[in-house]
């Protein structure tokens, strides 16, 4: 799996309809310190089942780089009761959809099957994250498979930039770690320390199993507890720095076997225990959500320099970071740079209109309601913001961002953006 970034516009899709997805939610935190949290649908066809392990790349060594990611790969290849392919071809047999993703602060595992499969799925995934086999064989040819995934990864232009852009905006905490890792480690670590890894970091109180669609809600519930439920309590592993300080900024431009420039430029923001998430994301919509946006308008209609541009920001447990992406030509790298910062001083010193603001709030209410239909996309909002540490979001969202004001995205920009705190990374063409 290619990284994956915990996109707070997807989270939000669902909690914008929370007045409908919050009925018949049932959480339980068990002995071992597990948590499940079912959300019963009887209007649907279909279910999704789910385990959140609150593990990933922040939570590796730097001898370890890319094992989360490596262990997500392995954690399907046969378990004690499901030994080498039998997981997923009972899954494919049940008409199911079987997966799974890593990010710098999580893991996640999910089966999506039509209603009468739930039980089976709840059992297969619980014997997975319990008792994973991790054969020599298999973890000698997926080091291949995962050697190629980094190598594909390396020929997306994105994909690198990303990675020259989280190692400088976090300088010292874990989540300036890659999650994709190294074709040297994934090569070489002993399937020994690949089981130590697991044994430390996939225990009951990093795990929260979430189950929304149809289902027999007293059924389900009981075979979670007797499952997942009776998972050993083990200690917790010990939490990695996940806070950053404000540092200076810094301007990287790598030269690439590139037809056109790629610019990810971002700065440091909130975390996900703060209220000011909901006005960072408010003022990235403002900014560059859209064809309406500001830097759309400006830098791709009216001075035609960009061909693409975007602004979002990303949520996380520990600093939260906005992302402003571009993709243009090379001779117009300095005006692109020069006029994001015309634009973000733009709201700093005049704020944004009434109109931006419900304009805001109605694209993103309108987008996240189109995308949150399937089981699996609402399971995965309850799933993680209770790894966030805020399970209450997916409840509170909507009256969170009814009460937003135009004045919130100036507030927002000033306690948050520094111009000389700016990090620039960009992707250019390669001298001719």
């Amino acid at each position: 799996m290619k990284r994956i970034k915990i996109l707070f516009m997807m989270t939000l899709c669902l909690a914008i309809m929370c007045g409908c997805v919050s009925k018949g939610v049932k959480r339980v935190k068990y002995d071992n310190g597990l948590t499940s949290i079912l959300r019963s649908d009887k209007n649907s066809l279909a279910a999704s089942v789910a385990v959140y392990v609150r593990t990933g790349a922040v939570n590796e060594k730097p001898h370890q780089a890319g094992l989360s990611h490596f262990l997500e790969h392995l954690m399907f290849k046969g378990s004690k009761n499901y030994p080498g392919d039998a997981l997923s071809r009972r899954v494919e047999n049940m008409g199911g959809y079987i997966n799974a993703a890593t990010s710098s602060e999580y893991t996640m595992y999910y089966v999506d099957v039509q209603r009468d499969g739930v039980e089976d799925a709840v059992k297969m995934l619980a014997d997975t994250m319990q008792n994973p086999l991790f054969p020599e064989d298999e973890v000698n040819r997926e080091r291949k498979v995962v050697i190629e995934e980094i190598q594909r990864y390396s020929d997306r232009p994105f994909a690198v930039l990303d990675e020259t852009f989280t190692e400088n905006i976090y300088e010292k905490s874990a989540l300036r770690n890659s999650v994709i890792g190294t074709e040297k480690v994934i090569s070489s670590v002993p399937r020994d320390e690949i089981f130590d890894y697991y044994a430390a970091h996939y225990v009951a109180q990093n795990m929260t199993v979430v189950i929304s669609g149809n289902f027999d809600e007293d059924k389900i519930s009981a075979l979670v507890g007797e499952t997942f439920g009776k998972f050993e309590k083990k200690p917790l592993p010990e939490e990695p720095l996940l806070f950053e300080e404000a540092h200076e900024g810094k301007e990287i431009a790598k030269k690439g076997k590139v037809e056109v420039g790629y610019l990810i430029s971002g700065f440091l923001g909130p975390d996900a225990s703060s209220d000011d998430i909901f006005a960072a994301d408010l003022t990235m919509q403002v900014l560059g959500g859209g064809k309406s946006s500001r830097l759309y308008r400006v830098l791709k209609e009216e001075k035609q320099i960009v061909y693409s541009i975007n602004s979002s920001f990303q949520t996380m447990r520990g600093t939260g970071c906005v992302y402003i992406t571009a993709v243009f030509e090379p001779e117009n790298y300095e005006e692109i740079k020069k006029e994001i910062s015309v634009q973000i001083q733009n709201i700093l010193d005049n704020g944004i209109t009434v109109e931006e603001l419900e304009r805001a709030k109605l694209s993103m209410k309108t987008g996240w309601s189109f995308a949150f239909e399937k089981p699996s996309n609402i399971g995965y909002a309850y799933g993680i913001w209770n790894l966030m540490g805020r399970p209450e979001i997916v409840d509170e969202f909507l009256a969170k961002m009814a009460a937003l004001k135009v004045s919130d995205a100036q507030e927002f920009l000033k306690k948050y953006y520094n111009k000389d705190c700016v990090i620039n990374a960009a992707l250019l063409p390669e001298d001719k």
